[in-house]
């Protein structure tokens, strides 16, 4: 059943006189009719990334909002608020037009093959953003649109604190455009200039696994997990970026190569298909460059364990680089490894200490409350035996 997310009234103006129509949001579409019960409703917008939205702006405000119907575009005035409302409940599933109206650049922060990232500023709230860029090519525009609708409709149906969010599509110039979120921090392949604490790697490998173990559960694939594209922010928590490459197994196997070489799994090159535990292989490329700071050769790879000397460590590295994917271990597998027991015992005993105070605590507790009861114990006799002086003389 759909469910309304968002209504309002709207004015469709006119040269002679202008009608009030009536907005409701729905799961799918948006549905605009002249009557408050929105029966046939006289314009249905689909909810996709092939409908376009147009924003006319005021002095410093969105003034209304326009959509393309009959090969002519349709302009609908609303509130400021209501306006701001509806750019907020459809952004990500539709393409906007006028990018440069709500955002600025500030400067290039990524460049891959078929994109750029700049961090840009949001001119009404000051905030900083991510915005990707796809080009399209000449006689490419379909292909660039299909990477566009993979990667935000991925994205969209994604919520996890360690991945990074979409919040709108626009389009102009021939080139599309993601706003994401702005992630503050360093790329793993930064820090990795330096050799890591056994404690940070761990705590790095636990953020990733569990990102991954929660894209194993919505059966999506991210497809190129490599240090470029784990960023790790001021409390070495992480945030996985770039899902241009990732794929939805919900509708079957994906056929290409697609990563980066030195990363993918075996099978991807093998069977030109990606497996439900491909990014498993990836994340262990990733755990040996932790490690040993070296990065995992073709020569390495079947044997990469023997450049670890840490026992549970080599282990852990062994059972991801496993050729066959059925016989490769999971990332929710890999949490359960001996590898991480102390951090995970020491994570789960800060956070049962700081719900739950240990007896020790308990008796330092009682001792001060102890003590401050004897302490206020003799400041009273001390003030008796004044008191008593006092009336004495």
């Amino acid at each position: 059943m759909d469910m309304d997310l968002l209504s309002f009234t709207c004015i469709r103006p006119h040269t002679f006189f202008s009608k009030t129509y009536y907005l409701k949001v729905m799961d799918d579409e948006v549905l605009i009719s002249a009557f408050s019960n929105y029966q046939n409703p006289k314009y249905r917008i689909e909810l996709k990334l092939t409908t376009q939205i147009l924003w006319k702006m005021g002095k410093q405000s969105l003034k209304a909002f326009g959509i393309v119907y009959q090969n002519k575009i349709k302009y609908f005035e609303a509130s400021q608020m209501h306006l701001e409302s509806l750019k907020n409940t459809i952004g990500g599933r539709v393409i906007y037009r006028n990018m440069a109206s709500f955002y600025e650049p500030v400067k290039l922060i990524g460049e891959g093959l078929s994109a750029k990232v700049f961090q840009s500023i949001d001119k009404k709230s000051k905030n900083a953003v991510a915005v990707k860029m796809i080009k399209q090519e000449f006689g490419r525009e379909d292909q660039a649109l299909d990477i566009v609708k993979t990667e935000v409709s991925i994205l969209k149906q994604l919520n996890h604190q360690n991945i990074i969010k979409v919040l709108e599509v626009y389009e102009n110039d021939q080139t599309f455009w993601i706003v994401q979120e702005f992630v503050a921090g360093t790329p793993l392949s930064e820090t990795l200039k330096q050799k890591l604490p056994s404690d940070q790697i761990k705590t790095i490998m636990i953020g990733l696994l569990n990102t991954i173990s929660y894209l194993q559960s919505q059966k999506i694939v991210h497809r190129d997990i490599k240090p470029e594209n784990i960023i790790i922010q001021k409390d070495n928590s992480i945030k996985v970026i770039d899902f241009g490459f990732a794929a939805n197994l919900k509708f079957g196997s994906v056929s290409s190569v697609c990563g980066t070489p030195g990363y993918y799994a075996p099978e991807v090159l093998r069977q030109k298909e990606s497996s439900y535990n491909s990014d498993m292989f990836s994340v262990g490329v990733v755990l040996f460059n932790l490690i040993t700071n070296q990065p995992m050769l073709k020569s390495k790879m079947y044997n990469a364990q023997q450049y670890v000397p840490d026992e549970e460590a080599a282990d852990l590295l062994k059972r991801m680089l496993e050729v066959d994917p059925t016989k490769r271990i999971t990332a929710t597998q890999a949490l359960e490894h001996p590898y991480f027991k102390d951090k995970m015992e020491k994570t789960s005993y800060e956070k049962q200490d700081s719900h739950y105070p240990s007896e020790n605590k308990i008796i330092q507790q009682q001792q001060q409350l102890n003590n401050q009861q004897y302490q206020q114990k003799k400041s009273n006799k001390s003030l008796d035996a004044k008191t008593t002086n006092v009336i004495d003389q």
